[in-house]
Parts: structure tokens; sequence; C-alpha cells
């Protein structure tokens, strides 16, 4: 059974722009799961923040590159949000109010246990605070 993990914005950022303060750690986690035969699972609404952030630190190109990389990758597997769990991560949402959590980090956490995906690729933090495993093992805020 392939090892499956959920990419978030933070780290698919830092593994595609060459700047970021994570890429070769990103990269070097990436590439060991590939090399295991690992796949991502992400969303369409990961796709947005990662080809609209690239933009906001690179340029238009690297957005559109981004983009591409995503789209062609046969080791990505891109869900579209669907009604059952844009309802599941509104709940989510209302419930976390303590927290600062993105809409798009709760659908995130809500495709990860319609999936039963247990492990992030990001180095948000938000993830283990609701009980995710990531990769890399350290987040930030």
């Amino acid at each position: 059974m392939k090892r499956v993990v959920f990419g978030d914005t933070s780290a698919i950022v830092a593994k595609l722009v060459d700047t970021e303060r994570y890429h070769e750690e990103t990269n070097r986690v990436l590439r060991d799961l590939l090399r295991e035969g690992g796949r991502i699972l992400t969303t369409d609404y990961v796709f947005d923040e990662v080809v609209t952030r690239v933009r906001s630190v690179a340029d238009h190109a690297a957005s559109v590159k981004a983009g591409e990389y995503i789209l062609g990758s046969s080791v990505v597997d891109m869900l579209e949000i669907d009604e059952t769990v844009r309802e599941a991560a509104w709940q989510k949402y209302k419930k976390y109010k303590d927290h600062v959590f993105s809409f798009t980090d709760c659908t995130s956490f809500a495709v990860m246990e319609k999936y039963k995906v247990k492990v992030a690729f990001t180095l948000d933090s938000d993830f283990a605070k609701v009980g995710f495993q990531t990769i890399p093992s350290r987040g930030k805020s």
C-alpha cells in the first residue's frame, strides 16, 4: 500500500520557490516520500493558495510554473472540494473558534479525515494542533 500524505500550501510553496526558507528541507522530504513510492493528496483550494502565494513571493511566471507542476504531476492527486467536504469543513471552522484556522485549513482537515490520511506535508503547525502528524516533523506557526 502506497503512503499518501496531504500536500498543504506552505510546504508546496517552499518546495517550488527556491528562495523560500525551507526550500531544501521540503525538497529532501518530498524526494524521500517519492522514493518510497508515496503520493500527495491535495485539493483545488490548496492549488488556489499555492499559485496565489507563489505569485506574491516570486512572479507570474513562477506562479504559472507552480500550477503546471501540480497539474502535470503524476504523484499529486487533486480533489475538488464538494458540498459534503465543504459542510464538514464549515462545521470545523465554527467549532475551532479558539484557533485562527483558515477555512482552507478546515477543508484540508476534513479531506484528511474523509480519506483517512494521517500525515500532512506542511510547515503549518495548525495540522498538529488538530492531531495530524506533519512532515517535516516541526512546523511553523
